[in-house]
């Protein structure tokens, strides 16, 4: 995903989601124009810290969260647990 040669398929993939928040910090390629067809469904931030804000802001008792990396990408896991369980 970081060289973008998928970018075309994401919105399909993300079909069914309720919501879709990408971190589009480094990526070299315009993730708000690849996900645009979702509309308001998909929130794309450069910002770990506002990405993880606005993930608990949307997030109810009861959902599932899954986070998909090719690494850690600034500790959003520990961020976003620390965040949902305030």
């Amino acid at each position: 995903m970081k060289l973008g040669a998928m970018k075309s398929q994401l919105p399909g993939s993300l079909s069914e989601v309720d919501a879709a928040f990408c971190y589009a910090a480094n990526l070299g390629w315009d993730a708000r124009e690849a996900l645009a067809p979702m509309g308001e469904r998909a929130v794309v931030e450069d910002n770990l810290e506002q990405l993880v804000s606005k993930i608990v802001a949307t997030a109810r008792p009861g959902d599932h969260i899954l986070v998909m990396s090719n690494g850690g990408f600034g500790g959003i896991h520990d961020k976003l647990l620390a965040a949902l369980a305030r």
